[in-house]
């Protein structure tokens, strides 16, 4: 009987010891959290809990490391930097290197110092599992230098180096893009590739580089509608989504093709203006835009298009030379009438601008008076002038004719927003995020209207799902602005 009680005693001795080492806490308990965040896409909340940890142990490398890393995803370079160097000051472990190099030639890259981008990436060898990622960061940089050739080499060396699933997605996505403006068949292929199954054993998925996977623009849906168009209409389609990719060189090249198809070679002349002017050669596109005017006299559009060149040379002569020449073709055309409020403002005869915008809305044709509607909308809100006057009945019209629009919704809540109607406000911007469910700005909208409706905490969430679906924006900036001004940021100082 004794032998049993001792025993039964022992037992729950060792129980009670054992629950003790279980649930006693772990310093490693609030990086794991705070890891936990991060790879969620919760930036702003993850930058809180990294804080707190860096606070609470300041020699500790790896969250040094962690804080660098989520401050290059918010675009917070310089305070990035130095916690990347402190972390690797302090001593890490090769596997935690590799991560501070991979964070490190992202930052750098994203701040235009391509030379310190490729040393740190140099820096992580063949044997790290981060070897096939830092190929495909290398990549996307030649992409972004326009260096298609070496961009395509770098991703199939990537792929052949071995990518998590994500990223041999993402690359194959890539190949797509760049095949499409010359091999139909080629793209199609690396589309099949993108969505295919993986064959063999892949390496694991990387959660802590996930933020670095390269943006899906344009996105498989887009290239594989562009691929299935008619030859007449495919370059066009093509040059606009290389032009909202930044992939401009293609883009250029695609509406320079499309100018030999009658229907669209107009339009696309004036598209391939407009991407050499945003390429940074405005001179080369006044030439171009000078060569269309002569072509079609009765044009007025690529005058129109010369003087918001001009105006953004600060040649306010020129422009509104053209202008005058474009309203000579076609007096109340919609497109000079616009160059002509823009050319106002610039003057800052807010008055002048303000009527020109809305003879603008005034003027253009049913199919295109919801544009111009919110082209006058977001002239009134910019400049804070007349905005419930002639700003929101603006975007009223904008949201009725353009109702599945995003970008027209959000116009309309933060038009509400100024005019005091928050309540209209959080349905506009609630109609807009219906749309677009991944907006920034519609939930900064949200945001700021439950804020004024006095509903703090789902303020609060609207406004830090905003910051955290674009951490390197304005839109983030914006947000947690608000949350202060609401005081709802509640943050730690970095120690």
């Amino acid at each position: 009987m004794l032998t049993r009680l001792a025993t039964a005693i022992l037992a729950l001795a060792t129980l009670a010891l054992a629950a003790r080492l279980v649930f006693q806490p772990d310093p490693r308990d609030g990086l794991r959290q705070a890891d936990a965040l991060f790879t969620a896409g919760r930036y702003h909340d993850a930058l809180a809990a990294y804080r707190r940890v860096a606070s609470n142990a300041p020699g500790d490398a790896t969250a040094r490391l962690r804080l660098g890393m989520v401050l290059v995803i918010r675009g917070e370079g310089p305070a990035a930097s130095r916690e990347l160097g402190r972390a690797l000051g302090l001593g890490i472990d090769p596997a935690e290197a590799a991560l501070a190099r991979i964070y490190q030639g992202r930052m750098t890259a994203d701040m235009g110092y391509g030379d310190e981008a490729a040393r740190a990436w140099a820096q992580i060898p063949p044997s790290s599992p981060l070897y096939g990622p830092r190929l495909a960061l290398e990549a996307e940089e030649r992409l972004r230098a326009g260096d298609y050739a070496t961009a395509e080499a770098g991703y199939r060396a990537a792929l052949a180096a071995g990518l998590p699933e994500s990223w041999r997605a993402a690359a194959h996505l890539r190949l797509a893009a760049l095949r499409a403006s010359s091999d139909s068949v080629g793209a199609l292929a690396e589309l099949r590739a993108a969505s295919a199954p993986p064959r063999g054993v892949r390496p694991v998925e990387l959660p802590l580089i996930a933020p670095l996977i390269p943006p899906a623009r344009p996105d498989a849906g887009q290239l594989a509608a562009a691929l299935a168009a008619d030859e007449a209409t495919r370059p066009q389609i093509l040059g606009q989504l290389y032009l909202h990719a930044g992939l401009l060189p293609l883009a250029e090249v695609q509406f320079v093709a499309a100018q030999a198809h009658g229907d669209v070679a107009h339009r696309a002349g004036t598209y391939a203006a407009y991407t050499r002017w945003i390429s940074g050669d405005p001179e080369g596109s006044a030439a171009q835009l000078r060569t269309l005017a002569a072509a079609a006299p009765g044009d007025p559009r690529p005058r129109a298009m010369l003087a918001l060149i001009y105006l953004a040379a600060r040649d306010a002569p020129a422009a509104l030379a053209e202008i005058q020449a474009a309203q000579g073709i076609a007096p109340r055309d919609p497109e000079a009438l616009l160059a002509l409020g823009r050319w106002h403002a610039a003057q800052r005869d807010y008055t002048a601008a303000a009527a020109a915008y809305d003879e603008a809305r005034r003027a253009a044709s049913p199919a295109e008076r919801g544009r111009y509607a919110l082209e006058q909308a977001r002239y009134h809100l910019e400049v804070a002038i007349e905005v419930c006057d002639a700003g929101l009945p603006a975007a009223v019209t904008a949201a009725t004719l353009l109702p599945e629009d995003a970008g027209a919704w959000s116009a309309l809540s933060r038009a509400q927003l100024a005019c005091g109607d928050a309540a209209r406000a959080r349905q506009a911007a609630e109609r807009a995020l219906a749309l677009a469910p991944a907006s920034p700005e519609a939930f900064y909208h949200l945001g700021r209207a439950l804020g004024a409706l006095g509903e703090r905490r789902a303020a609060q969430q609207a406004l830090v799902r905003a910051a955290d679906l674009a951490p390197a924006s304005v839109w983030r900036v914006r947000a947690e602005a608000q949350m202060a001004a609401l005081g709802l940021a509640i943050t730690a100082n970095t120690p």
